[in-house]
């Protein structure tokens, strides 16, 4: 990336709040880069951010990047900020909501609850995260499954085809990740985990038939499900796991290269479920083609393990061009540092 010129790192220039998430966010996505990015936020919060010019949209943005390195002061104070200048803006006051039933206490979630409900029904009901965030609130927080169940049914007949994909994904954390509470527990079908992983993965295939955009990764989602399944199936263990690959192939063959939802999830899950079937040749393919970041110490583990059966070493895609790529962190890095620089200067020269 070029150095960003005058008009660019102008604190009065339109989108600035872009400007530095381009740069931000793909330190913040990679978990190498993650403290860099921390910093860059640690240092952000202690200018007078407010005066950035930006769109909802863009602040939405950099508070996610804040939460994706996990700078939970950081994405607190820009959604903060973010609010004051874009009060009525429906995702903002949604991810507001999220962080505080995530790091704060029931009463705070549902004080912001409140405030996103006061934006009224005809306005919250087509966005996806006001049905999301409810039903996780519901399930994780208030131990009402059926709550937030119902949540996502209604859900499904008001948010718009685009965004289904979001809904379709939450049956899982409301259904198998969720907690029972009293009322669930007078309804068996709440209870039941068997039934329960049963209704998600018809969920699962009801998104798919429906073809909503960015299927691909409910095809990802249902794989990991039956490879989870087969463990409880002995006996059809490895025609689950068969199901299971197909999908991947789905996944595969219907990929749209979304930026949120990579190419490489749908590999890694196609290696794991590999292993679990002992094609292990097959498996270290992949692990090879994958990007070192994804790498983590369990990952390595297994790609080795496939290494040792198959008679072969485990070297992995990044080993070479690592020089190219600290060059290019390097310089984004500094200019990070140059932002930073300029939005103390722009403050003190109003001061």
């Amino acid at each position: 990336m070029s150095d960003l010129d005058e008009s660019q790192t102008s604190i009065a220039a339109a989108n600035y709040v872009a400007e530095i998430n381009t740069l931000v966010a793909p330190l913040a996505r990679s978990p190498q880069t993650r403290g860099i990015a921390r910093k860059f936020f640690n240092d952000l919060i202690d200018t007078d951010f407010s005066k950035l010019n930006g769109s909802p949209d863009e602040w939405f943005n950099l508070a996610t990047s804040a939460g994706q390195c996990r700078n939970v002061t950081a994405e607190h104070k820009i959604l903060e900020v973010a609010i004051t200048l874009h009060p009525d803006d429906v995702d903002l006051r949604c991810a507001w909501f999220q962080l505080r039933f995530g790091h704060g206490t029931i009463a705070d979630a549902e004080e912001a609850r409140m405030q996103v409900d006061e934006l009224g029904a005809d306005i919250t009901a087509p966005f996806w995260r006001y049905w999301a965030y409810n039903a996780t609130f519901l399930s994780r927080y208030l131990n009402d499954k059926k709550r937030a169940v119902e949540f996502l049914d209604q859900a499904l007949s008001k948010v718009p085809p685009a965004d289904l994909l979001n809904i379709y994904r939450h049956y899982r954390l409301v259904l198998i990740d969720g907690y029972a509470g009293p009322l669930d527990y007078q309804d068996p079908s709440m209870t039941d985990h068997a039934a329960l992983v049963k209704r998600v993965e018809d969920r699962f295939r009801e998104g798919l038939a429906l073809g909503i955009e960015d299927g691909y990764v409910l095809a990802v989602d249902l794989a990991h499900l039956l490879r989870e399944r087969s463990a409880g199936d002995r006996d059809r263990a490895d025609e689950i796991l068969d199901e299971a690959l197909k999908f991947l192939d789905i996944a595969e063959q219907t990929y749209t290269n979304d930026g949120n939802h990579p190419l490489q999830d749908i590999y890694l899950e196609r290696a794991i479920t590999l292993m679990a079937r002992r094609r292990y040749a097959d498996a270290l393919q992949i692990f090879r083609s994958l990007p070192d970041y994804m790498l983590d110490d369990s990952i390595r583990v297994m790609a080795r393990y496939a290494a040792n059966m198959t008679g072969q070493e485990f070297t992995s895609a990044d080993q070479s061009g690592r020089s190219d790529t600290l060059e290019k962190l390097t310089s984004r890095v500094s200019q990070l540092e140059n932002i930073i620089v300029q939005l103390v200067q722009g403050v003190k020269d109003e001061q």
